[in-house]
């Protein structure tokens, strides 16, 4: 049986192996550029996205839109408590864009739970996580799940890949009660996998890296893995520096890196990126944000979020104000980048940036 390539937020190729390997190429073997007349449709995307994407059904557009680099991660951003409305940052047009979201059943209430290839993975609690939902949020076409084997009261992680080749996908979900099952497009159904390394685990996003699904374990501080390709669980012993409150974990160019506030007194006195070396396992400093800016952008006692895709991360204060300050951070140049306000209206921003996902803007992604 041919194995199947997952891929991560820029068409990544797992390559199995070690969980932490060798770094994977930025465009998958082969990789063409399209044609010059459609880089240039391409470049109207962000700016025009659902005048394209009512064009988008013309196969040599999406044909030359699949073979196309990545324009990079954008990030949706909630500003309401039922996660109905939002607006999405542009990093390479510095805007903001509002993108309704799919019409998705408004009695039940959906949560970002996890992103790849441009489709976004959303779940509802009712007595339990027994629905889920991905989407494309640029098309707007959205696919109900199928119910879970054994639908878990309370998450540890969710994760989803991409195959590369096929465009089918994966959710993988890990919950309380032994409750690990792998959702796969292809066959419409969910399977049991093995059981997951024994930890406390708080609900936070998964990040494919290197064809393994990486995970936060608070208790027995750690990592854990999940193998796409053999379909099983390893533990990595990578305990945090003390003191540090791990925010998020973030993939880029096959490093795993995480962002975080070093603490003092429960109170967060610097806000740090640090580096998972893969040899020795110890988490490496390799920035931190400036003392003017973070004492411009977090006061005492206050506590941020962010969201990570690829070599960017947002940061912002969790219902704060429209005229609270939102941070980019940039892995590869190491830069700290202060981002324009949104520009929804006043009454759409009165509780702030609530939550948010960070996702690859694809029209070509399948549901």
């Amino acid at each position: 049986m041919a194995q199947k390539n997952w891929g991560g937020p820029h068409r990544f190729f797992g390559a199995g192996g070690a969980p932490i390997g060798e770094q994977p190429p930025r465009r998958p073997p082969g990789g063409k550029k399209p044609p010059p007349r459609a880089r240039g449709r391409l470049s109207e995307v962000p700016v025009r996205v659902q005048g394209v994407a009512r064009r988008a059904a013309l196969p040599d557009f999406l044909r030359a839109y699949a073979e196309a680099r990545a324009q990079g991660p954008w990030f949706f951003m909630f500003t309401d408590d039922d996660y109905r409305d939002g607006s999405s940052f542009d990093p390479l047009l510095n805007t903001w864009h509002h993108i309704p979201l799919p019409a998705l059943p408004r009695d039940e209430t959906f949560f970002p739970a996890a992103s790849a290839g441009g489709l976004i993975c959303f779940g509802c609690y009712a007595d339990g996580w027994k629905t889920f939902v991905v989407c494309n949020p640029l098309t707007r076409v959205w696919r109900q799940l199928p119910s879970m084997l054994n639908p878990p009261f309370r998450l540890h992680t969710v994760g989803m890949v991409v195959d590369a080749d096929t465009t089918s996908y994966k959710v993988l979900v890990a919950g309380n009660s032994d409750i690990y099952e792998v959702y796969d497009s292809a066959t419409n159904c969910w399977e049991k996998t093995c059981i997951i390394p024994p930890g406390f685990y708080r609900w936070h996003q998964g990040i494919l890296c290197n064809g393994f699904l990486y995970s936060k374990r608070f208790e027995f501080d750690g990592l854990v893995a999940y193998d796409m390709v053999e379909g099983v669980w390893s533990k990595i012993q990578a305990p945090m520096p003390h003191a540090f409150d791990y925010h998020a974990l973030v993939e880029c160019q096959g490093h795993i890196y995480t962002v975080g506030g070093q603490m003092k007194n429960d109170v967060t006195k610097q806000i740090c990126i640090l580096q998972l070396e893969r040899t020795s396992l110890q988490w490496i400093e390799v920035d931190s944000m400036p003392k003017i800016l973070f004492e411009e952008f977090l006061k005492d006692g206050e506590s941020f979020s962010c969201a990570g895709y690829s070599d960017l991360v947002m940061l912002y204060i969790p219902g704060g104000l429209k005229d609270r300050l939102v941070l980019l951070y940039d892995l590869i140049k190491k830069l700290w980048r202060r981002l324009p306000q949104c520009t929804l209206p006043e009454h759409c921003m009165q509780d702030g940036l609530l939550d948010g996902i960070s996702f690859e803007p694809r029209l070509d992604a399948v549901v």
